[in-house]
């Protein structure tokens, strides 16, 4: 696949970058307000479409970046990104199956760059995704790179499906000042001054029927399988997210084939509603971790989207009753 340096290639789709507003406004920052003063409009963030300066959307990255004290910023929008697949036309629905062919398509036409940013490789067993050279000029490649790589990531996990995992993950950038958000994030081996800005998996992956269900693109409409479990679809389409990605209802809705509105219509119809099942994938998720892992219950917030452990032992207390670290201590104590 030819590639142009990007020395000569200064322009980018917003992509990705689309989602900072949304994800500071997340953490109680107002996104207007925090746009004003890095002097960025934000209304140019409003199509994922929008063809702007790289360097803008790598100094976009990194402001957010800073002003939430995240340096992993830039990784939590490529796997929010990939998972949602923001900015890949949902009307082109991909005509193989396969994974090879529909990441293909994503890393021919991606969601978040240009061609000349990401590209594919298989040796043997192994498959590539490469984060190609960023421009030397650019002062602020790290969060660009690990958007990539979140990204590619993120689109993946919805490709194969939940059980997806890389091999691992090589950075060129030195290693942050704590190194498991990175590893906790990707739930994958990580290292830091690397050669390349690359993740590799096993290349039978790619020869897998693609986990997306039918209703993944608008027109394939929900109504033809009303006979199917609506409860079930909708808690098995949070599930190909990962519960680190918390998708909205609009995002799931689309995957169903539906309007938002109709969609939480039929929930109610069903007793539920949207949020109370995505707290119910989040609380398995967490159980899951605390019991099967020796993680930190730090490393367990940060691996289902929480920026710190309080939030995630306040929101884990209102499900249990208890705190993580009591549930761990109660969940060892009852295994023989």
């Amino acid at each position: 696949m030819p590639h142009r340096p990007l020395e000569r290639q200064n322009l980018i789709r917003l992509g990705a970058a689309a989602l900072i507003p949304e994800m500071l406004e997340e953490q109680g920052i107002r996104g207007d307000a925090y746009f004003r003063r890095t002097g960025i409009r934000l209304q140019l963030f409003a199509n994922a479409e929008r063809v702007v300066p790289l360097v803008w959307v790598a100094r976009a990255l990194k402001s957010a970046a800073a002003v939430t004290a995240q340096p992993e910023f830039g990784l939590l929008v490529g796997l929010r990104a990939g998972a949602r697949l923001v900015g890949w036309d949902p009307g082109r629905t991909p005509d193989d199956t396969h994974v090879s062919a529909a990441l293909t398509r994503i890393i021919s036409r991606p969601a978040s760059f240009p061609n000349s940013l990401l590209s594919m490789s298989v040796s043997g067993n192994t498959c590539s995704i490469i984060c190609v050279g960023l421009a030397n000029k650019l002062s602020v490649p790290d969060q660009l790179a690990d958007c990539a790589m979140g990204f590619a990531a993120g689109a993946l996990r919805v490709l194969c499906g939940p059980r997806w995992r890389a091999e691992g993950f090589r950075f060129v950038h030195g290693q942050p000042l704590d190194p498991l958000r990175h590893m906790a994030l990707l739930q994958s081996p990580v290292s830091f001054d690397a050669e390349v800005t690359a993740l590799e998996f096993e290349s039978t992956w790619l020869d897998r029927g693609s986990s997306t269900p039918p209703g993944n693109f608008p027109g394939d409409s929900y109504e033809r399988r009303l006979d199917r479990d609506l409860v079930g679809e909708v808690r098995a389409t949070i599930a190909s997210w990962n519960a680190i990605y918390r998708p909205s209802a609009p995002a799931v809705a689309s995957k169903l084939g539906l309007e938002p509105r109709k969609l939480n219509r039929l929930l109610r119809r069903e007793g539920t509603n949207f949020i109370r099942l995505l707290e119910d994938a989040q609380y398995e998720s967490a159980q899951q971790l605390l019991r099967d892992s020796a993680l930190p219950v730090l490393s367990v917030a940060w691996s289902l989207g929480y920026a710190d452990a309080s939030a995630f032992s306040r929101a884990f207390r209102r499900w249990s009753g208890l705190t993580p670290t009591e549930w761990r201590q109660a969940a060892a104590s009852r295994v023989p």
